[in-house]
């Protein structure tokens, strides 16, 4: 006589409960992997941003270094990779006086050769706001973010432009601009100049524009030829 074995109702349940650990355990595997890709996204693209901002940080102070050599009259020369006064060199993009505005001095009319654009005027980077409280650039002045401004805006200098600087490979030189300010100074032989540097990202803007850095710095020439 055969015996058939009736498996139990303790043994189902006991199995049922295993399959329903099993399921809960690759639910949570599965979530973790989820979260683990998606921490590792955020941390790509916050390694990302910082590179971008880096990368943009830099090309805005090689932008103020450029807007000095623009002050001072130097250009690249690509025979010895190095930065000479544009005297010297045969053919420069350095500002001409007849082809755009240049720097004021003395002998040549001082800031009023600003003054037929008007009080307050930008031509390709070198500004001049004749009120004195916009030298201080206190809120309400016309120089008081001026950069932001429709009217001055597009009257930027551009990193190399006027000086042949190399872009080094670095592709947040390409928006990197400037504005300098001209502010008169009676007792001095020169002015006393304000660089305002500007560059962005190279990654896709976002909602808010993207990386910007803005930089700003007082730059006296006469303080410099004296150390020199």
């Amino acid at each position: 006589m055969k015996h058939i074995q009736i498996p139990s109702r303790c043994s189902a349940q006991h199995r049922g409960f295993s399959l329903f650990i099993v399921l809960i355990m690759l639910l949570l595997s599965a979530l973790l992997a989820v979260g683990g890709a998606r921490t590792a996204q955020l941390l790509e693209s916050m390694a990302g941003n910082q590179r971008d901002y880096q990368r943009a940080f830099e090309a805005a102070e090689a932008a103020l270094l450029d807007a000095e050599r623009d002050i001072r009259q130097q250009a690249f020369d690509a025979a010895t990779q190095t930065y000479v006064a544009c005297s010297a060199l045969v053919s420069s993009p350095c500002r001409k006086a007849a082809d755009t505005r240049v720097f004021p001095d003395r002998d040549t009319g001082w800031v009023t050769a600003y003054v037929g654009k008007g009080a307050n005027s930008c031509e390709r980077g070198i500004c001049y706001f004749a009120g004195t409280d916009s030298v201080s650039a206190a809120s309400g002045s016309e120089a008081y973010r001026f950069w932001t401004r429709a009217a001055y805006v597009d009257q930027y200098a551009r990193y190399g432009e006027f000086t042949g600087a190399p872009t080094a490979g670095n592709p947040a030189l390409a928006s990197a601009r400037y504005w300098i300010e001209v502010i008169d100074r009676a007792r001095s032989d020169e002015p006393l100049y304000r660089i305002t540097a500007l560059s962005t990202g190279a990654r896709t803007a976002s909602t808010g524009g993207g990386t910007r850095v803005l930089l700003q710095m007082s730059f006296d020439p006469a303080a410099v030829r004296k150390v020199n």
